[in-house]
């Protein structure tokens, strides 16, 4: 699904430069991490958050076998460090980061497939 939404989200960029309805998800800024590390460190676990794909690795590693709500735990509190998702028209942002979807690691998304989550 992820891959139709962000080859959707190209076919209607170069369709519609200026007009095309993506959706971003900008960066978070590092210190937005703190309490996440923080709360990561006084388990005993080190994540890595310099990009969202070692993000997603390291909270994949977090993983304790005799409390399984420990990984559910840490990927909430990853949620609430990030910033909100937002819909954009395209000729709105020009460069390729602020484009990007950093919650899933994709250059360009828009909301192609499964309607009904929205």
């Amino acid at each position: 699904m992820l891959a139709a939404n962000v080859r959707a989200a190209e076919l209607t960029l170069r369709a519609f430069p200026s007009a095309a309805m993506l959706r971003r998800h900008p960066e978070p800024p590092p210190r937005q991490f703190a309490p996440l590390l923080r709360a990561a460190a006084s388990a005993g676990v080190e994540l890595e958050v310099a990009n969202s794909r070692q993000l997603a690795a390291s909270l994949d590693g977090a993983v304790r076998e005799a409390d399984p709500y420990f990984n559910k735990l840490l990927r909430i509190l990853a949620t609430r460090c990030m910033t909100p998702a937002a819909y954009y028209a395209s000729g709105t942002f020009e460069s390729a980061k602020e484009r990007r979807h950093y919650g899933l690691a994709a250059p360009l998304y828009t909301h192609f497939t499964s309607p009904i989550r929205r």
